[in-house]
This record gives structure tokens, sequence and C-alpha cells, in this order.
């Protein structure tokens, strides 16, 4: 998978296609974001944009418009970005991220839980 960067207009975008979690319409993304925000066609130019960079592909038609679904989850976007973040950057680890996640409120108690456990199955 070519890994191109993302705005952040985008990735507001993608987080909608994630979060519906089936098919979906610009005009469902257009709703979900709120139609104040910004214009169908503004909704539309992400939506082109991402689908020619290959994070979302088209999987049918509604109607007349085209559903779209993520071609990378969450996980794996989070993974690959945050990846190019450590890549020779001195002084940068997991750990730090993790901890700037914490003191900014951003960890619940039950991602600690879900952590902890990972890390047991990983050390076996």
């Amino acid at each position: 998978m070519i890994i191109k960067d993302v705005s952040a207009a985008e990735l507001e975008i993608m987080i909608k296609f994630w979060e519906a979690d089936k098919p979906t319409t610009i005009k469902d993304v257009w709703h979900a974001i709120g139609e104040n925000k910004w214009t169908y066609q503004t909704v539309q130019t992400f939506v082109n944009r991402l689908h020619m960079k290959g994070f979302i592909e088209m999987v049918g038609k509604r109607v007349r418009s085209f559903e779209y679904v993520p071609c990378v989850t969450r996980a794996e976007y989070l993974a690959l970005t945050k990846g190019h973040i450590f890549n020779g950057t001195p002084g940068a680890s997991i750990a730090d991220l993790m901890k700037a996640f914490y003191a900014n409120g951003n960890v619940k108690p039950s991602d600690i839980d879900e952590i902890e456990a990972w890390i047991k199955e990983i050390k076996g």
C-alpha cells in the first residue's frame, strides 16, 4: 500500500468512513460532519482525493450516489503514520506518545486495561 499525506480535513472525512462501518455515500458523510461546516462540493472534493490516494474505494451505487468503504483501518493508518514520526526522530518513542496521550486526557481506564492485556499476551 502506498502511504500518502492526508490533510486534517481529509482525515476528518476518513474518520466518518471508519465510524460508519458500512458502505457510505458522500451525502452520508456530509450529513455526519454537519452540513453547515462544508458545502457538499467540498466534501465531494475531499472524498475524491481520498479515493485517488487509495484510502477509500467505490463498492457500489445507491440511487445516483457512489458508495465508498475504507481500504485501510483506523489502526493500520495510525500504525503507519505514527511509525513515520518515530523513524529517525531522536528521543521519540511509543512510550513518549502514550505518555502524551495520557497527559492530555486522551486515555480511558479501559484503554489501559486493553494495553496491559495486550502486553501480557505478546510477552507470553
